[in-house]
Order: C-alpha cells, then sequence, then structure tokens
C-alpha cells in the first residue's frame, strides 16, 4: 500500500506540552469517556458517549480550562427520548452553531469482565438497537457578557433543532440502511464494522461525517450530507448521504476538526483494540465537494503525525485546535490512565503543528 508519509518518520509525536481541564462537578464515568471536543475562542465544548450532555469549560488565567457546566440537551432540543444515551461523537462550530452528532450505532450486549464468567451466546447473539443515537442537531449558540459562548433553544429566529428522530433512528440512519454499499452494515454492531460515525464538519449546508466503521477495501468512509434547517428550526436531509473513501493506511475515522478549508482527520482502529492512531490533513477539503455519489475518487490526505497511545486506556479520541502564543492540536483521550489525574483535573496532551 502507498503511504502518504515521510518513509524515515515512524515514531509517535511527542507533545508539546499539556493543558489541564477541570472537571470539577462532572459525573466520575463521564470523565473517564470523552469522546468529543470543539474549541471556539475561549470556550471549549466536550462530551461523552455515555448520557445526553455536552459540558461547557472556559479558559482560566493560567492557560487551563474549567467552571465546568453540564448543559442537557433535553433543555435545548425536543428529544424522542429525554432518557436515552446519545453516544455523541462529534462536535463543530459553523456560524454561531454548534452541531452534535450521534453515532448512529447499534451495539451488542457487553461480555462479562473477569476470569471464568459464562457467556450465552443466545444473548449475545441479539441486537441492541439504540435509536437514540440516530442523532444529529444543531443548537444556537450565544455571547454571555462574559465573552463566552452558550448553547440556548432559541435566539430570535434560530431556533434549535435536529434531523427527525423515529423508533428506528431517524432519516439519516434509514438512508443509510437502505444505501447499496453500507446497508448491509447497519445490521452490524458499532466496533464489529457496522455502521458508526464519529467526528464532524461543517461548512454552510454541507455536513461531513466520520465513519469509525465500516471500512471498505481498506479505506476509510466519509459521509457528507446536504442539510436544510425549516423554520422550526427542524433540520432535513435533502438528498441521501454521499460516500467519500479516504486512504488512512487502512484506518479508520475517528474525528474530524475543520481548519478554515482544510479537514483535519484522527484516524484509528475500527475495533475495540489499542491500535495506531495517526492525523491526516485534507487540504482544501471545503473547495472540494462531492461530484457523484455513484463513481468516487479514493483521496489521500496528507499524513501529519502517528499519536502515542496506551494498551487498554489513553485511546486518542477527540480533537480540539488551540491558538494563542502556542499554538497546536489538543488530543482528548478515551479511558484516559489514572496519572492524568490530579483530583478532579484532567492533563491532556497538546501536539505542536507539524513543520
Amino acid at each position: 500500500m502507498a503511504l502518504n508519509r515521510p518513509t524515515d518518520r515512524w515514531l509517535p509525536a511527542v507533545p508539546a506540552r499539556q493543558i489541564n481541564l477541570d472537571l470539577a462537578g462532572m459525573d466520575t464515568d463521564a470523565r473517564h469517556n470523552l469522546s468529543a471536543a470543539i474549541r471556539f475562542e475561549q470556550t471549549l465544548f466536550i462530551a461523552g458517549d455515555e448520557g445526553c450532555f455536552v459540558h461547557r469549560l472556559v479558559q482560566l488565567p493560567d492557560g487551563g480550562w474549567g467552571l465546568h457546566q453540564a448543559l442537557p440537551l433535553a433543555d435545548l432540543l425536543t428529544l424522542a427520548d429525554p432518557d436515552a444515551e446519545i453516544d455523541i461523537e462529534g462536535l463543530a462550530v459553523e456560524d454561531n452553531w454548534l452541531w452534535i452528532v450521534g453515532s448512529h450505532a447499534c451495539t451488542r450486549q457487553k461480555l462479562a469482565k473477569g476470569g471464568d464468567e459464562k457467556i450465552d451466546l443466545e444473548a449475545l447473539a441479539a441486537l441492541r438497537p439504540m435509536p437514540a443515537r440516530a442523532f444529529l442537531a444543531r443548537v444556537p449558540l450565544v455571547v454571555e457578557t462574559s465573552g463566552h459562548l452558550l448553547p440556548v433553544r432559541q435566539d430570535g429566529g434560530r431556533i434549535a433543532g435536529l434531523v427527525k428522530q423515529t423508533g428506528n433512528g431517524n432519516r439519516i440512519a434509514a438512508a443509510l440502511a437502505r444505501h447499496a454499499l453500507l446497508g448491509r452494515f447497519s445490521s452490524l454492531p458499532a466496533k464489529e464494522g457496522g455502521i458508526d460515525i464519529e467526528g464532524i464538519a461543517v461548512v454552510g449546508n454541507r455536513v461531513a461525517l466520520g465513519m469509525r466503521g465500516p471500512t471498505l477495501g481498506g479505506h476509510a468512509v466519509l459521509l457528507e450530507l446536504q442539510i436544510m434547517a425549516k423554520r422550526s428550526g427542524r433540520l432535513k436531509l435533502i438528498a441521501d448521504p454521499v460516500v467519500r473513501l479516504l486512504s488512512l493506511e487502512g484506518l479508520a475515522i475517528r474525528d474530524l476538526k475543520r481548519d478554515d478549508d482544510d479537514l483535519l482527520i484522527l484516524s484509528g482502529p475500527t475495533t475495540a483494540v489499542s491500535g495506531p492512531c495517526s492525523l491526516w490533513r485534507w487540504r482544501g477539503w471545503a473547495g472540494d465537494p462531492p461530484r457523484d455519489g455513484t463513481t468516487v475518487r479514493l483521496h489521500k490526505p496528507d499524513w501529519l503525525m502517528d499519536l502515542p497511545h496506551g494498551r487498554g486506556k489513553d485511546h486518542p479520541e477527540g480533537l480540539a485546535l488551540v491558538d494563542g502564543d502556542e499554538p497546536g492540536i489538543m488530543v482528548l483521550p478515551d479511558s484516559p490512565a489514572p496519572l492524568r489525574f490530579k483530583g478532579t483535573r484532567l492533563s491532556v496532551d497538546v501536539f505542536a503543528w507539524p513543520g
């Protein structure tokens, strides 16, 4: 397989520095299951793959982030099941809107952790549809007197809304289920090659969704949607999602971040393994929309760096761009190593921009 990287660089990148996130007030499980982040000026939004909250942090004088505030999505949106887990996997900010995407994944019963527990194969074979995870929404952001951003349900004519949810998911899940190529994966669990969305990037009414699963022919899948908002705030899918294929050395997409016209891509394994993770840049993505829904090009983003990861812990999961005197790329870990915590403060890595 052709590599889009210098052949003399194989060691993981070394963090340029670390930043503390004070997560006081956040549920302990949530602190260990962070899956998405987006920074805009002095406000940092983070979310996890458990529960149905977005969390806000603001920048502190020492350069860290704190003053945590939990924002229940049920206060911002009319949810089909306000108590169900959304499995948030991507956050983006575009034109003073906060975009939020769930995994759109179904799951299998988790195996017992331990030595000699017996596994009921019949129970294991039963898949758990999770319609609440079929979630794509945007929420208006307002600027507080402090200068920080706050999501609200309505700001004048700007009204929070989501793609209509149904008992089986939403219109996106339905479109994927009938897709000629992806449809066969819609009945497979996440982390077994089934539909699993992680990461979102937005430009205008064009929405890109990264896919952890499936990979096709060893290539990662990026979905592109055209979304229109009704006067009520509800989001409408204008056409079926368009599939784009990316050459990421066999890895899948774990997060996306728009950087001006470029698209930054965090790649990692499709399955639940402690495998390689890398950063890539698709130069000029904003000016390179899909041209055909049936015949596609194989896109080859530029490799930027490999990221360190632990074994069973410290999996790179979310990206946020950092500016100021030391610009870089903040990486949020899923299942962070215990040494990253000092009380309620989580230490996260910031990597310098390559070159």
